[in-house]
């Protein structure tokens, strides 16, 4: 990686718990197995730029060596490695430390090794994990992209996230009577199904469903909830929930009755080993809350000022938010350069 250190980033905003910030939320620490709930009481006064809560940004070029890549559909990481899926349905395996294309597969098909309409891309166990809506199916490689295994799935799914016993999938459309997240084996075979759609919205937002933090936790959240749950012993637990007071959204209300209601709507939240960064939008702006999960005697909360280069993270990398920034919206060097910089990766870490 390429670290940026002039970036305006001195360590101003870090904000402990004071006079204002206890009257402007309080902290609920529940006991061992209730989820641990902070209020937010107030943020439209509030404004928070993201200089305030990165420590430092890094940055790695991606080239491509003069092969096409179009925008980027969803990434993943393996090692030093990142697989990109992009709009042309090319997987793309690069070096983050030399930033140099290693692979590109592009097998679109009906064939046994094939994929249709490839949405999704996740790694674990050593494998990366490419799923295919319209296929109705998990292709899974080898660091270098040989294909190893196809496992088939009888509902299409939105995304995908390994656990250790096989898959957590979200299911795309589930009808009145299906769940949203489903368990299965690495064969497919469904093991368990979890949050019923009368619980929350039926069809999934922008925004991915699960969250895996550096120590391999994983997380999932329901889409227009607040609630984040965590995967332990075969089943989801609530683990955390922001409570926005009147504008929390209602259990079983559609995305279109939150934006009509005025209340709040979450689209991102990212969990690192001691912090919880929570994106949400309200009233045609953008919010952000950053929770210190380890003592929490730190909040900041507000109205996001990017004040930052591109701040716009979908993917987290250990401690890592990451963001992408195409090639040529880098840069005019960059522009004379486009044939072989396909994208640039920005990784945001937190104080």
């Amino acid at each position: 990686m390429v670290r940026n250190e002039d970036n305006g980033l001195d360590g101003r905003g870090r904000c402990d718990m004071d006079l204002l910030g206890l009257q402007r939320r309080k902290w609920l620490k529940k006991g061992k197995d209730e989820p641990w709930v902070v209020e937010i009481k107030s943020f439209e006064g509030d404004e928070l730029k993201v200089s305030d809560i990165l420590a430092r940004i890094d940055t790695v070029e991606l080239y491509t060596d003069g092969k096409a890549m179009a925008s980027i559909g969803d990434l993943c990481f393996l090692d030093s490695m990142v697989y990109i899926l992009d709009a042309s349905k090319a997987v793309s395996a690069f070096n983050l430390r030399t930033g140099r294309l290693c692979k590109q597969i592009r097998t679109v098909g009906r064939g046994h090794n094939e994929y249709i309409m490839p949405n999704t891309i996740a790694s674990g166990g050593g494998r990366v994990h490419l799923m295919d809506f319209s296929g109705r199916c998990i292709l899974s490689y080898d660091a270098d992209l040989n294909l190893l295994h196809r496992t088939p799935v009888d509902f299409m799914m939105h995304d995908i996230i390994p656990v250790d016993d096989g898959f957590l999938l979200s299911n795309s459309s589930p009808g009145d009577r299906e769940e949203l997240i489903v368990h299965t084996d690495t064969s497919g075979k469904v093991l368990g199904k979890f949050l019923s759609a009368d619980l929350s919205q039926a069809i999934w937002p922008v925004g991915k469903p699960f969250i895996c933090n550096p120590k391999g936790d994983v997380f999932l959240k329901a889409p227009f909830s607040n609630g984040i749950y965590v995967w332990r012993d075969t089943v989801p637990v609530l683990a955390y929930r922001a409570d926005y007071g009147s504008l929390t959204p209602e259990q079983g209300r559609e995305a279109e009755d939150f934006l009509s209601a005025g209340k709040v709507g979450t689209f991102h939240d990212f969990l690192t080993s001691d912090r919880w960064l929570g994106i949400f939008e309200y009233a045609d702006e953008v919010y952000c809350h950053m929770e210190n999960l380890s003592d929490g005697q730190s909040h900041l909360q507000g109205k996001l000022v990017r004040d930052v280069p591109g701040f716009y993270p979908q993917w987290q990398y250990g401690e890592a938010l990451v963001g992408a920034v195409y090639g040529d919206d880098y840069g005019s060097e960059a522009k004379l350069q486009e044939t072989r910089l396909g994208a640039v990766l920005f990784f945001y870490y937190l104080k």
